[in-house]
């Protein structure tokens, strides 16, 4: 089986250029290089969203969505299983009262282009509560050609709400209990960061070097202008625009970063978040090892698909990879870096 994750950057509510981005990062695939492409959270249209009215917007129903339409075309142009991320607005009541509600939900689509699977995330994030309905359960079905593969989204790997213990695993015990063979997981994993309530304007990261390049700028403004600077800038106001800021004597100024500091800091990033997620599968290693001799052993492989980028101050990490779940333990058979786009082609031996 040849599994694609398509790891990159969305930009929040620009859903056609994210569409074309995608489009033109899968274009060189071929129906002879995959089987299975998976694609993030929400891929196209971003994630942060802070209320209801904020992402109504961009909700899609599950058929004729912008993003179940491109999984569609996508599907049948390679030959391919796809599955895709995106807001789902559901009509539970098309009579007085008229009565909708929001899911965070991916689409799985066949290689016809029709629609398998609509899965809703069954455990919500912080962001998520700010508009989502909680899917009302993990699910595993039987696809031809696949063998039984099982539906993940992001917080879905997590205990519940952060307050269960850790030791239940309840979404890799569900999929263990299952007989899932195939675990494809949507993600927008960032650092922990809990998304604000109201949207933001995160002001550019600055260093030493971009702080003596800004006093440069200011100091030949200056002497160039007609009225003094002071004069310039009184009442003014600070709107979020980086190319004008006012100074402040307390703020601190970090160094750049070399390029090998950022290297080792990507690749750390990358080893604490797999490493998380395969502890995480912790099931399929632990109970197997304990019914060793009673039960036919179960190898599953878990694809994850994450993004990248930056909304409202949340850092998304990347790393987007394939797990094969062994009795031994986790194998990790490929991935990609914490802070750069691409496709993660892999090939399993089954």
């Amino acid at each position: 089986m040849k599994i694609a994750c398509l790891q990159f950057a969305p930009v929040l509510g620009e859903v056609q250029r994210n569409i074309d981005h995608a489009t033109s990062m899968i274009a060189k695939l071929k129906p002879e290089d995959v089987d299975v492409l998976v694609l993030p959270e929400m891929a196209f249209t971003g994630y942060v969203f802070t209320s209801k009215d904020h992402i109504r917007p961009y909700l899609e129903d599950a058929e004729t969505g912008p993003s179940i339409k491109w999984a569609k075309a996508q599907a049948i142009r390679l030959n391919a299983h796809v599955q895709v991320g995106y807001p789902e607005k559901r009509v539970v009541n098309k009579t007085e009262p008229f009565k909708e509600e929001y899911y965070n939900s991916v689409a799985f689509v066949s290689p016809q282009g029709v629609l398998l699977k609509t899965y809703a995330k069954h455990f919500l994030y912080y962001t998520d509560e700010n508009w989502a309905e909680e899917g009302p359960s993990f699910e595993s079905m039987p696809i031809e050609g696949l063998g039984q593969v099982g539906f993940g989204i992001c917080m879905d790997v997590n205990p519940y709400q952060f307050k269960t213990p850790f030791s239940e695993f309840e979404f890799s015990s569900f999929h263990f209990g299952a007989r899932s063979k195939l675990l494809l997981c949507s993600m927008a994993w960032n650092k922990g960061e809990e998304a604000p309530k109201k949207e933001k304007v995160v002001p550019k990261s600055k260093s030493a070097k971009s702080k003596a390049r800004l006093e440069n700028e200011q100091k030949q403004t200056s002497e160039s202008a007609d009225v003094p600077r002071a004069a310039e800038t009184e009442g003014s106001e600070n709107n979020g625009d980086d190319s004008v800021e006012a100074e402040d004597e307390d703020e601190e100024w970090e160094d750049e970063l070399d390029e090998e500091e950022i290297k080792r800091q990507a690749l750390e990033l990358q080893y604490e978040t797999i490493h998380y997620w395969a502890v995480r599968m912790s099931p399929f290693y632990k109970q197997q090892q304990q019914a060793a001799g009673k039960e036919p052993f179960l190898e599953t492989y878990l694809a994850i698909a994450n993004r990248l980028g930056t909304e409202s101050g949340v850092l998304f990490v990347g790393s987007s990879c394939v797990i094969k779940l062994t009795k031994e333990g986790p194998e990790l058979v490929g991935a990609l870096s914490s802070d750069k786009e691409g496709i993660l082609l892999v090939e399993t031996t089954d």
